[in-house]
C-alpha cells in the first residue's frame, strides 16, 4: 500500500466480497474470476481514457472465518473511472460465482488515506505470527484457504518495489507529499 502511495496512486477503495458457505473451498479461486474481470476491464478502459493501459494497483487478503469466506480487497480505482467500476462489480461477481451476489455479498467504501496504515493492518490479520510480531499486527486465525491466501498486483508486488528501488524507511517523506510526485492520473 506504500509503494501504490508513493507512485502516486493511493490505493482508494476498500471492498468485500463475500462467498457462500457451499464455495468456501474455491472462493480463492473465485477471487481470481473477480479480479481477472477488474483487470481486464481496467486496462481497456485506461487505455481509451489516458491513450494507454495502466498498471492496475490493488493488495487483497482471503478469510475463511466460521466458514464464511471473503475477500478484502484495496484497490486504486482512477476518480473519473469509480461509478463505472461500483456498477460493473456484482455483475463481475455474478460472473464469477454463477448467481446474482445477494445484497450483502458486494460491499465497498472509500479508504480514508489518514487511516490507511490501520486498514492494511486490519486486512492482514491472518498473517501466521512470526510475521505479524514483525509488521506490528495482532493476528487471529481467519479459516483455511485453499490457494493464495494474500497478494498485490503486479505493479506493486516485491519485484516491482525492487525495480524501482524503493526502500520505505527513505522513501516515506516522498509519499506523504503530492507534490513531490506525479499527479495521479498520469502515473495511474
Amino acid at each position: 500500500m506504500d509503494f501504490a502511495r508513493y507512485l502516486g496512486c493511493s490505493l482508494n477503495l476498500y471492498v468485500v466480497v463475500n462467498f457462500p458457505a457451499e464455495d468456501a473451498d474455491i472462493a480463492a479461486w473465485l477471487f481470481t474470476r473477480v479480479r481477472d474481470k477488474y483487470r481486464d476491464w481496467y486496462n481497456w478502459r485506461t487505455k481509451k481514457v489516458y491513450g494507454s493501459p495502466k498498471p492496475a494497483l490493488y493488495v487483497y487478503t482471503l478469510e475463511n472465518p466460521n466458514g464464511q469466506a471473503h475477500a478484502n480487497w484495496v484497490v486504486y480505482v482512477p476518480p473519473a473511472l469509480r461509478a463505472e467500476f461500483l456498477r460493473k462489480l456484482p455483475g463481475w461477481v455474478r460472473k464469477a460465482k454463477g448467481r446474482t451476489p445477494g445484497e450483502f455479498d458486494v460491499k465497498s467504501k472509500d479508504v480514508e488515506q489518514s487511516r490507511y496504515k490501520s486498514l492494511g493492518k486490519y486486512i492482514n490479520k491472518g498473517l501466521r505470527e512470526r510475521y505479524g510480531s514483525y509488521l506490528h499486527i495482532t493476528t487471529t486465525a481467519q479459516g483455511p484457504i485453499y490457494g493464495r491466501r494474500a497478494c498485490s498486483s503486479a505493479a506493486i508486488n516485491k519485484a516491482a518495489r525492487a525495480a524501482a528501488g524503493f526502500v520505505p524507511k527513505r522513501d516515506r517523506i516522498q509519499w506523504h507529499d503530492p507534490a513531490n510526485r506525479n499527479s495521479t492520473d498520469e502515473v495511474a
